[in-house]
């Protein structure tokens, strides 16, 4: 079963942490609107998914929460356990809802590529306490290597759903994706709503409101975000000032780029630097 689109597919890290929990930790049944995945490394705990009676996870044991799904952890009094937790959003999976993943059950049987997942995991760990730009990437490559893992597993092991997309929905889904390619490989080009709507043949009305129910902003929001982001990497570098990094990015007015990076990091580009200098 074909979902993954290569070209398309680029999620976005929102969180990758690998605590240790031990004595009585707890949480409230939640859920989340966004993707995560909660793999046991050591140790043992407890995990309830909506309703259902309450589960005793040990390591190797893997968890992929939909959006939506109600789950809680605890841990049990005299136990302790290390696990990686990764949330995860721009999921585009053919098909599929945005940010959602095949599977029917948030506990993962993988087969044989269950270990794969937790080696990648364990490297993904190694790695965690770099913040330089070039362990970014890896953090990004080894996240990745760990959704194709899952993939393969649920595909192999018969454990998936099948697209629940009506035709309309896999338009809307298709036009959204080709959006955010468009954007992310464009960012530095001058891009309006305008012209977006016009490569779809649709109106920029209706390409903002179907765009914002699967991302959760205007597709001109997303540019901006996109820019403002690829603009913070190149300040953390040093190379560049903030005139050539605002037009490296597409902002050919370098006051209205400041001005958008101080509403979007609470700073501006000068102070980011020095920041970063300190760091």
């Amino acid at each position: 079963m074909q979902y993954v689109n290569p070209q398309t597919f680029n999620p976005e890290i929102l969180y990758l942490f690998d605590p240790w929990n031990k004595g009585q930790h707890a949480n409230e049944l939640h859920s989340h609107d966004f993707l995560e995945i909660s793999i046991i490394l050591e140790g043992e705990v407890m995990y309830q998914f909506g309703k259902e009676k309450p589960v005793n996870l040990h390591a190797g044991d893997l968890l992929l929460f939909n959006p939506g799904v109600l789950h809680r952890e605890w841990q049990p009094e005299n136990t302790c356990s290390h696990q990686l937790h990764i949330g995860l959003r721009n999921i585009s999976l053919d098909g599929l809802k945005r940010n959602f993943f095949p599977n029917k059950e948030p506990l993962l049987n993988l087969g044989r590529y269950q270990h794969q997942v937790i080696d990648q995991a364990w490297a993904t760990i190694r790695e965690l306490n770099y913040e330089q730009f070039e362990f970014q990437l890896m953090h990004k490559g080894q996240v990745l290597q760990i959704l194709a893992y899952i993939l393969r597993g649920l595909n192999e092991a018969q454990d998936s759903v099948y697209p629940q997309l009506s035709a309309s929905e896999k338009r809307h889904q298709q036009i959204v994706n080709q959006t955010i390619y468009f954007i992310e490989n464009h960012y530095d080009e001058e891009i309006t709503l305008e012209k977006l709507a016009q490569d779809h043949f649709v109106s920029p009305t209706y390409l903002s409101r179907i765009f914002k129910d699967a991302v959760g902003m205007s597709p001109i929001n997303y540019l901006i975000k996109i820019r403002l982001t690829h603009a913070r990497d190149l300040l953390k570098k040093g190379t560049y000032t903030i005139k050539e990094v605002a037009q490296l990015v597409g902002y050919q007015d370098a006051y209205h780029f400041s001005k958008s990076f101080k509403k979007q990091y609470g700073s501006a580009p000068s102070a980011f630097e020095k920041q970063d200098e300190r760091s």
